[in-house]
């Protein structure tokens, strides 16, 4: 993994220990609760409760505010690594499928338009030798080409992985050109030498673009078919090129 990557490594350590932290906090308070069951005395019809009984509802209490602080906290956490793929650092793909999904429904109802741009990294069209490739090596190119991604991508895009060599960039309120010109700025910038553990790799992309308005877009089923297409389409003229 490259060394610029280091940081985001340490970041999903620290928030699996702030996730474990807030659950043995949590399990913590369960147990306090099971322990220090509270008595109640029935007396001539009127409940009473005697000082210690009555401490230990104040402390249950205080320790039920910060352990529901510290599943908030654990849950939150939780979403954000499920949310993100662990190579890349982009969206997950059942995070960016859930994004495509709302963006369609929007889209039909506000007339709002979006375009889908996919790559898939294709080190092989270069390389007639190379067969097959060791995931170490994969996943550095995954992640140099994530990098150049984000580079090119506004705020409001959704950049994800969504195969074990393919991207996916959601864009709305963009056309086919529009995404058509983003496409060829992030094709032109991947498209270099990489070092990898079998020697310097040439690695270029393939890549299509899907319009929200192609009338084969009505639902997710037919939209993710479009861009099946478009890749099966990009990897016959290809290498090294983006079709819409």
């Amino acid at each position: 993994m490259p060394q610029k990557d280091s940081p985001a490594i340490l970041h999903d350590i620290r928030t699996i220990r702030d996730i474990e932290s807030a659950l043995e906090e949590a399990e913590t308070f369960i147990g306090r609760v099971k322990a220090n069951k509270v008595r109640l005395t029935l007396t001539d019809g009127s409940i009473s409760i005697s000082r210690e009984e009555m401490a230990k509802i104040t402390d249950l209490v205080i320790t039920l505010e910060r352990s529901g602080k510290a599943l908030e906290t654990a849950v939150r956490y939780l979403r954000e690594l499920m949310a993100y793929d662990e190579v890349t650092h982009l969206f997950s793909r059942r995070y960016l499928f859930h994004l495509l999904e709302k963006e369609l429904h929007r889209a039909q109802r506000y007339d709002n338009p979006f375009a889908v741009l996919v790559f898939e990294i294709d080190p092989f069209s270069h390389n007639p030798e190379l067969k097959n490739l060791g995931q170490d090596d994969l996943n550095l190119l995954l992640a140099e080409a994530a990098r150049v991604v984000r580079k090119f991508v506004r705020d409001s895009d959704s950049p994800g992985r969504t195969g074990e060599r393919t991207l996916m960039i959601l864009l709305p309120e963009t056309t086919a050109k529009g995404a058509l010109i983003l496409g060829e700025r992030i094709r032109k910038a991947i498209d270099k030498t990489y070092d990898l553990s079998i020697g310097a790799t040439p690695m270029t992309v393939v890549g299509g673009i899907v319009e929200s308005a192609d009338p084969a877009a009505t639902d997710m089923a037919g939209l993710l078919y479009l861009v099946d297409q478009k890749l099966a389409e990009a990897r016959a003229k290809g290498p090294n090129v983006l079709v819409k």
